[in-house]
């Protein structure tokens, strides 16, 4: 079985969750077994496996399979059921919440029990969570939490009844972690994880492989993999540290662009380091359909932009080269897909540059190939993307790309002159400005060629199309089984 191995998905997913969604469109595409693996508690996991379009079958939910009925077949179908998702809660005389009761949207109940106390340093009651019961029936999961310093606050004394009739006590999540893979490996054959997200499943799978479990480690990079340098050694981003330091127990480390897995190998290379034969490069986006070259007949010029709504995706930069354009009497428009913390800064963005009529959140899209299809050009101001599958789906519609040049997405996939315009950029926060005008000349430069960058992106989206990505799923399944 292949796994693909996450901590959570939500409404709103970054690169990562829909990087494991595109890789199970291939997958299916060749009819290649897999199934996610979500280790988080989440209460809503089945409503939002049902907004992500993910059968129950393709599922695996760490605390839906500990309390479960009959776990393998949990595992091997999913739920038959689900609930709606609703909370309860206990006040006491002091109006302070002390018992929470969720009703998740799986089989199990989650009640949180909260203390209070009263801090000598902020001079304030605090009210926390302390323990944490899931409840199916006969089936309980049960924690404490304590407060770890750096770590924040960590499950510990974990008891967990009646899973197959008998009771085990777990002194940390990692080992709870550890007993949920041992029984993937009783429960299917020829296991291989593709670790997406959670340092804790990739210690696990290690120590499992370290003892003997027959079982195949994929590596997954999603972003930059590199800080710096300090002394001469590499600084490695602590998402990927702990990989570099057992790359001998990998089976392969995948990156999205050919651009950063030559860049691993050089760095391996240079550092004495073994296991460059072990890198590879998968897009964990590609095209379903090419869309026909576009025409520019003048007019209005609408830009789309959609991501996380996040600070470093830089969207109010975006806002702001619009502005400058605007003011420079070109005619153009900008609508924003996405949702995130980072709605509210925009808005008031918005408000503030007097662009209420020309820039328009859009929220969430569901269809985001065909929404791209209302616009005339992409526009991004992140100064990182592993990938950026935003830039591949709005070169599967021909849309041409304004972009900052950033590693590793828009240096691979946007070509300057080519499918798009790339602006360059400073991340020192005194070089805001200037890599805003940047933008705004890139942005503008997109009209000066319109016709001949769209029939550039239709050429690229050839280079992207889904049907050649899984074949390289495929080859690398056959190769580790």
């Amino acid at each position: 079985m292949n796994f693909f191995v996450n901590k959570a998905i939500g409404e709103s997913n970054s690169g990562v969750e829909h990087a494991q969604f595109y890789r199970a469109h291939c997958f299916r595409e060749k009819k290649i077994e897999f199934k996610f693996i979500f280790t988080d508690l989440l209460p809503q996991l089945h409503h939002h496996m049902q907004l992500w379009s993910l059968p129950e079958n393709e599922v695996i939910g760490l605390y839906d399979f500990l309390l479960s009925d009959d776990p393998n077949r949990y595992a091997e179908t999913g739920l038959t059921e689900i609930n709606e998702y609703s909370t309860n809660s206990l006040w006491d005389l002091t109006n302070t919440q002390r018992t929470i009761v969720h009703q998740t949207t799986g089989q199990y109940t989650e009640t949180i029990f909260r203390t209070k106390s009263y801090s000598e340093a902020k001079k304030i009651f605090l009210i926390d969570d302390d323990r944490v019961i899931l409840k199916n029936g006969t089936h309980e999961i049960m924690w404490h939490y304590r407060d770890s310093g750096s770590r924040g606050k960590i499950a510990t004394n974990i008891h967990l009844h009646n899973f197959r009739g008998k009771n085990y006590v777990f002194s940390t999540k990692e080992a709870l972690i550890d007993f949920f893979f041992i029984e993937m490996q009783h429960i299917f054959q020829k296991n291989i994880y593709f670790l997406d997200r959670g340092t804790a499943c990739e210690e696990s799978l290690v120590r499992l492989k370290r003892i003997g479990l027959p079982l195949k480690i994929v590596d997954m990079i999603h972003a930059e993999h590199l800080v710096t340098y300090q002394g001469g050694h590499p600084l490695w981003n602590n998402y990927y540290q702990y990989m570099f330091d057992h790359l001998d127990d990998m089976d392969l480390v995948v990156t999205a662009t050919e651009l950063q897995a030559e860049m691993i190998k050089k760095q391996l290379t240079q550092m004495n380091m073994r296991g460059v034969d072990k890198i590879y490069a998968v897009p964990v986006g590609g095209v379903a359909k090419l869309e026909n070259p576009r025409r520019w007949h003048g007019g209005t010029a609408h830009f789309v932009t959609a991501s996380r709504l996040h600070p470093e995706k830089n969207i109010v930069q975006i806002i702001k080269a619009v502005k400058k354009l605007r003011d420079e009497r070109m005619d153009v428009t900008l609508a924003i897909y996405g949702s995130g913390n980072e709605k509210e800064n925009i808005q008031r963005a918005i408000a503030e540059l007097d662009l209420q009529f020309s820039v328009h959140l859009r929220g969430l899209s569901q269809d985001i190939i065909h929404d791209f299809q209302k616009y005339d050009a992409f526009v991004s101001a992140s100064y990182s993307e592993g990938f950026g599958l935003t830039y591949i789906e709005a070169i599967g519609d021909a849309l041409p790309i304004a972009t900052y040049a950033n590693l590793y997405g828009a240096q691979e996939l946007v070509c300057e002159g080519v499918n798009g315009c790339l602006a360059a950029f400073d991340r020192d926060k005194a070089q805001e400005h200037a890599n805003i005008s940047n933008l705004a000349d890139a942005m503008r430069r997109i009209f000066d060629n319109y016709d001949h960058l769209s029939v550039g992106a239709h050429q690229k989206a050839k280079e992207y199309q889904t049907n050649n990505i899984a074949d390289q799923w495929q080859k690398i399944c056959e190769v580790l089984i």
